[in-house]
């Protein structure tokens, strides 16, 4: 069955299993486990759906799944720590941002060979490509800012600084602005694509990792050592509701279509399935160990 017709699949990320596990979001049931590297951390898809990039921080590299077939094609080498990942809105090239090399590498995905090594600051764990195509995000948890790199070029553009430990980030409706999630400041702040300044901040739970928006107008936040998810209005800017899930949750994303969303138990070696507008946990999946990345599509 080709990407347009079957229903959405999460793509779950063991990073002590070293493997994939693939969910059927229509019925919430495994179909399938892949094997990655050393220590993966986050995947991306690339815009047509048909490739899974997901990368190993151990091994210094990423794996490409066909996500028609589900077997790997091929392992493309990067720097150490690789962590977050996209594609350009083309899919011509991939990005991957390298935390303990500190540098963002630039792929042909073409030939699936480097171009490039762009230094963007210490600690670059996060990465999104901007709707618009020009511009890549990435959140530099160790010098506690976030940089914005030209998407066809690779060379970086602007340096952001925020308060302590930049993780995860979220593109806002339109790309309007970013969110990213600062888990030492218990605050998630909103940068505006613009002018690439901070606009506006929220206050979450602790040790926030994860985001995702929903209807546009909702956001959903881990809070990790809580075990719960904040859940903020964007509109009136503040606090909604908190839902409870399993141990540690990392990642969370929506499922297409549906008032659902899927978080990542870090601690559990599960998923946690939410029912977004009654704020509860409807199901749980049991996944990989210590699952980390999660995308949808």
């Amino acid at each position: 069955m080709s990407n347009e017709q079957r229903a959405p699949r999460a793509y779950v990320v063991g990073g002590g299993s070293d493997n994939v596990t693939v969910i059927d979001t229509s019925t919430h049931e495994v179909i399938a486990h892949l094997s990655v590297g050393d220590e993966p951390m986050l995947p991306s898809l690339s815009p047509d759906g048909k490739l899974l990039l997901v990368t190993n921080r151990d091994s210094m590299d990423a794996t490409v799944i066909d996500t028609n077939t589900l077997e790997v094609v091929r392992t493309v080498g990067v720097q150490d720590g690789a962590s977050g990942c996209g594609f350009s809105t083309d899919g011509r090239r991939a990005f991957v941002a390298n935390e303990y090399s500190h540098t963002v590498s630039v792929i042909d995905t073409q030939t699936w060979e480097v171009n490039k090594h762009v230094h963007v600051g210490h600690g670059p764990c996060d990465l999104r490509v901007m709707p618009d195509g020009r511009h890549v995000v990435v959140t530099n948890e160790e010098s506690h800012n976030v940089a914005v790199i030209n998407a066809e070029t690779g060379e970086p553009e602007h340096l952001i600084p925020t308060p302590e430990g930049p993780l995860g980030l979220t593109v806002g409706p339109n790309g309007s602005y970013v969110l990213v999630a600062c888990f030492i400041s218990n605050h998630v702040y909103a940068i505006d694509a613009k002018t690439w300044e901070i606009a506006w901040k929220l206050a979450v739970g602790s040790c926030h990792v994860g985001l995702c928006i929903a209807y546009g107008r909702v956001a959903l936040v881990t809070n990790s050592d809580q075990d719960h998810l904040s859940v903020l209005d964007l509109r009136k800017r503040k606090e909604l509701s908190r839902i409870r899930v399993r141990a540690n949750p990392a990642m969370v994303e929506v499922v297409p279509g549906s008032g659902l969303a899927y978080v990542t138990d870090r601690g559990a070696d599960s998923v946690s399935v939410i029912d977004i507008r009654a704020c509860k946990t409807v199901r749980t999946i049991p996944v990989g160990s210590s699952p980390l990345g999660l995308c949808i599509g």
